[in-house]
């Protein structure tokens, strides 16, 4: 068995971003991304990069909200006049104008900030100028916090058909100690709000081993995910970022430090996950993530599974087109100014990506679904997989990873428990070791810093067999 274990908060492929701001680079990056041609599938990322507050272990991305009423109604607006204006002009090119949108997701930052007016300008720009499928899922992400009863009606009546909510607990401790902008009421009464609106698919993103979170809190937390009838359930392994305030709290004594992952105590709350969700009728159908039949995500299956475009649009957001990783930068401003004064807002990009590439990026992807489909794979890329990646896929089967079923190749039990190493597997060999991007992540999307971060590390740490 491999001799570290990997834990990847996102899986972001490739991993390498480079500053693109230079004119030179921007003309190759829109020749390489060939707008112009008719796009087929693809779906939306709308980035709300703001906060009330931020969690004390939050790495990412985040513009906190300024309390001052009037500042932030005037910054809300500004910001979304200049994602509905971006996302007109994206609608005017073949590639996104042309093409059939299959899902939009609405996150951040905190999505749910957007007052009812600010949804209505996006919502009824997304309507006018995109050609969206009839079964198009459009999820809006958020904070219980931000629910009244007039937003959750007219969430419940607009093209919004999903909501995803970071619950992160339901115990009133727990959510103080980790510094949750919400209380644990508040989730239940807008889960309530929405339900009574008419809007029954509901996810919640929960998180487990917290400081001071224990194996009975954690029962706790699935009575009430149980008695409120959610259909879809993420469930994260909590993690301490160095450099972040919990850290610091932890370091100096004033927060109980979190279990190891390999302890007993994870294990057994991993084990009560998938006890919960056989009881609810929810299937393990990705890595992390659980549903009852029919409410599984699929935003997730087109971006994971399908490996379509991605269109990102608004500040911190990625997109992936025509094969290539492409990135806007953190600066809120900044991102106004571009779009207002018609430049260029993607600022950092991915190499773009090779045909190996591609299939590697496709199987790192369609492991989070636990199964690679033949026929799958050979109708995408024209190619058998056991020809394309046949040492990789032998030593995975010798190791008891994987289950060759004919059709599909299977990962097993004991494949689940080390499934991210497993992905590490197909990254290409010019991904490991990579300084270079190393030094310019700072500049990329926040959220994938730590992809950065892995890849300049040595291949061996991840793949070495104990």
């Amino acid at each position: 068995m491999y001799k570290n274990h990997c834990y990847m908060p996102f899986i972001l492929y490739p991993p390498d971003m480079y500053d693109v701001s230079d004119p030179e680079l921007q003309t190759e990056l829109d020749t390489s991304l060939d707008l112009t041609t008719d796009g087929t599938d693809f779906v939306m990322y709308l980035s709300v990069p703001y906060c009330r507050v931020r969690c004390k272990a939050c790495p990412y991305f985040v513009d906190l909200l300024p309390k001052n009423a009037d500042k932030k109604a005037d910054l809300m607006d500004r910001y979304v006049d200049a994602l509905v204006l971006d996302l007109k002009r994206h609608a005017a090119t073949e590639r996104w104008g042309n093409a059939t949108l299959r899902g939009v997701y609405i996150g951040g930052g905190t999505g749910s900030l957007l007052e009812i007016h600010h949804m209505d300008k996006v919502l009824g720009t997304l309507s006018r100028y995109f050609r969206l499928a009839d079964d198009c899922e459009i999820t809006l992400e958020g904070n219980a916090e931000d629910f009244t009863p007039e937003k959750a009606d007219y969430v419940a009546k607009s093209i919004i058909n999903r909501v995803s909510l970071g619950a992160q607990s339901f115990q009133p401790k727990v959510l103080k100690t980790v510094g949750s902008p919400h209380q644990a009421n508040q989730t239940i009464e807008a889960i309530r709000m929405l339900q009574d609106a008419g809007l029954e698919h509901i996810s919640l993103d929960m998180m487990y081993n917290m400081p001071d979170h224990t194996v009975e809190d954690w029962r706790k937390d699935f009575e009430v995910i149980s008695e409120l009838g959610i259909k879809h359930l993420t469930t994260y392994l909590y993690r301490v970022t160095p450099g972040t305030q919990q850290e610091k709290l932890i370091q100096a004594g004033k927060v109980s430090p979190v279990a190891d992952p390999e302890s007993d105590e994870v294990h057994q709350m991993q084990a009560m996950i998938a006890e919960f969700a056989k009881q609810a009728g929810m299937n393990n159908y990705m890595l992390e993530h659980y549903a009852e039949p029919g409410y599984e995500s699929k935003y997730n299956r087109y971006t994971m599974r399908e490996c379509v475009d991605a269109l990102g649009v608004g500040a911190g957001a990625y997109s992936f087109i025509n094969q290539r990783r492409t990135g806007t930068a953190k600066d809120v401003d900044g991102y106004i100014a571009a779009v207002e004064n018609c430049d260029p807002t993607f600022t950092t990009a991915s190499i773009q990506l090779t045909p190996l590439m591609s299939r590697q990026r496709y199987m790192i992807f369609n492991l989070l679904y636990y199964r690679i489909d033949k026929d799958h794979y050979a109708k995408n890329w024209g190619n058998d997989l056991a020809e394309d990646f046949p040492e990789i896929l032998q030593g995975l089967l010798d190791d008891r990873l994987m289950r060759d079923e004919g059709d599909a190749y299977v990962v097993t039990e004991l494949g689940r428990a080390w499934l991210q190493n497993i992905m590490l597997e197909f990254f290409d060999e010019s991904m490991w070791e990579n300084s270079v991007a190393l030094q310019q992540q700072q500049s990329s999307w926040a959220m994938n810093d730590h992809m950065i971060t892995l890849g300049a590390s040595k291949k061996i740490h991840w793949l070495e067999k104990a």
